[in-house]
Order: C-alpha cells, then structure tokens, then sequence
C-alpha cells in the first residue's frame, strides 16, 4: 500500500484518489477463532500539503466469527474512516513518517484495523444466546430448565 507522491508532483497534481485491496496478518483479529472473510479494502484521497502529505478515506473488513452469546457462525462488517498526516520529519510525533517520496500506508491502515476490533461479535442484535443449564440455543428453541 505505497503510493509515490514524486510522480504525484512530476504530473503537476496536487491530490490523487487510491484504492488497495491487502491481507493482513491474523495477529491483528483480537476474536478467537475469527479470521478475515475476505481482503481488506482501503479507499481514499491523498492530497499534498506544503511538506506533509494528508491522506483520507476508509477501510472496510469483514470478520468470520462465532457469536459471542450463542456460538453460531456469523459475520462482522466495519467501516473505519482515517484523516491522517504523513511527513519527512521524523521530529514530527504526530503524524506518520514517509521517505524518499513514498507514502506507505500499511502501519496505519494495521493500527487503525486493531484499534476498531470489537470485543464480541453477535449474530443478530437481540440474541438471547445459549441456556447456562443445558446449553440449547434459545434463538432456535425454548428449553424447560429452570434458570
């Protein structure tokens, strides 16, 4: 995911669209047992900015998981949006580092995929999991334990 903002300058343009498809590694998924469902997906607009480069736009990534209340396969969807800023200085802590013109948006697109993991996954919002007595799905079928 690097995008060479020296051609972006030979070319007179001043901002350019992009979009990326990646596989990121599964250590980033804090879910266990989930994994990505397909390639994530970043779209956005880099503009030039004096001598930082700002880059905008989303990241979107689709989960396989189990349900956290009643363990049925499902599936998760995020959309992330970013607004970041990317410069040469390295003095500069608030904004990402880029060099020799090339603007490398995986660690960002990484941390903004970590800080977004949800803690648990549901199948539907109004799951009513599974019976803490005899262990039967409760969205599939009522049970005569007493609870």
């Amino acid at each position: 995911m690097v995008i060479d903002i020296k051609k972006l300058k030979s070319s007179g343009k001043s901002e350019c669209s992009f979009h990326f498809e990646c596989e990121l590694q599964s250590d980033v998924i804090t879910l266990p047992d989930a994994e990505f469902s397909k390639p994530v997906s970043v779209t956005g607009r880099l503009t030039l900015s004096g001598k930082t480069v700002i880059v905008e736009g989303e990241i979107e990534y689709v989960l396989s998981a189990h349900c956290s209340r009643c363990l049925t396969e499902t599936e998760y969807r995020a959309v992330v949006e970013f607004d970041e800023e990317y410069s040469e200085d390295k003095e500069d802590v608030d904004a990402y580092i880029y060099s020799k013109g090339l603007v490398d948006l995986t660690e960002m697109v990484r941390e903004k995929v970590i800080l977004s993991m949800p803690y648990s996954v549901y199948c539907k919002e109004d799951c009513k999991g599974l019976c803490p007595v005899c262990g039967i799905n409760l969205n599939e079928a009522q049970c005569d334990c007493n609870k």
